[in-house]
């Protein structure tokens, strides 16, 4: 196994102590973007790969990049074997977060990894595309239907602070939160004998329901979805989706737990679709 170097070790502290030293300036140009990829039907007992993909319009001297897979499910069967920075823009970084020094950026307990690279000298160039591939396995008893999303997090620091996304300038003065999209592990393609022709939202299953409840719906073509739901009062409940997805018939599971992981109370609820120019709601009713 490669030994922690010296020097590496005073960089990363040197680099997290300037990273977490100034307040997060506005963007100097265009807002970047961090996208984190969404790959669909995961099976079990299965390695996955995750692609985040960055688009910058100025030179960077660093990124971090916390993310929580995922918030509020902590009994899934997943976890994140490793992070690798081969084939990808931050290739060449000084300094990456990869397990042979910095095994900590993975800390599956708590669901949760760290991407960070530091340039020292010419940084991430202005451009657009991969800066790092997540390998994930799924166990036996990893739950198909289940949405897993990979969102952004604050990761602690040693000072007892925290830090959330953020892209440095290549004289690591200033920094700033890109525009993030999170990815998400799962959402459950539904074999179908056609390809669907129009969009359309089905009425859950089981309904009435105790604790979950299966919400299917069909895309014609590739779009961007978001799936919510709102109690009878009009307040979002939760995002079940929220990313762009392949054209086919979906599958999502809610575990009638809010966006907090807290489980809600008995009552109607709504659950609405947005895809391109497509909206439909539809009524839910929870029994307990």
């Amino acid at each position: 196994m490669k030994r922690n170097s010296p020097t590496l070790i005073f960089f990363v502290a040197l680099f997290c102590s300037m990273a977490f030293s100034f307040a997060y300036a506005q963007d100097p140009g265009v807002p970047d973007t961090c996208i984190v990829q969404a790959l669909q039907s995961v099976p079990a007992s299965s390695q996955v790969t995750l692609d985040v993909y960055v688009w910058n319009d100025e030179e960077c001297g660093a990124i971090t990049i916390p993310l929580v897979f995922p918030d509020t499910v902590s009994t899934l069967d997943v976890t994140c074997d490793s992070i690798s920075f081969v084939g990808t823009r931050a290739a060449g970084a000084t300094l990456k977060g990869d397990m042979s020094y910095c095994p900590e950026c993975i800390e599956n307990a708590k669901n949760r990894l760290q991407i960070f690279a530091v340039w020292f000298g010419t940084g991430l160039t202005a451009g657009s595309g991969t800066v790092a591939k997540l390998y994930f396995s799924t166990g036996p008893s990893w739950n198909t239907a289940l949405k897993v999303p990979v969102d952004t997090t604050q990761w602690p620091t040693s000072g007892g602070g925290s830090i959330g996304m953020a892209f440095t300038d290549a004289s690591g003065i200033a920094a700033w939160t890109p525009i993030f999209y999170k990815g998400a592990l799962d959402v459950k393609d539904v074999n179908t004998p056609a390809k669907p022709t129009v969009f359309s939202l089905a009425q859950n299953y089981p309904n009435p329901f105790n604790p979950k409840t299966m919400i299917r719906f069909a895309l014609p073509k590739d779009s961007w979805v978001k799936l919510e739901v709102y109690n009878i009062l009009g307040q979002r409940v939760k995002t079940l989706v929220d990313e762009k997805l392949a054209a086919g018939v979906k599958e999502v599971e809610w575990d009638g737990k809010d966006g907090k992981g807290l489980e809600v109370a008995s009552g109607i609820y709504f659950y609405r679709i947005k895809a391109d120019d497509f909206s439909d709601v539809k009524k839910m009713v929870m029994l307990k």
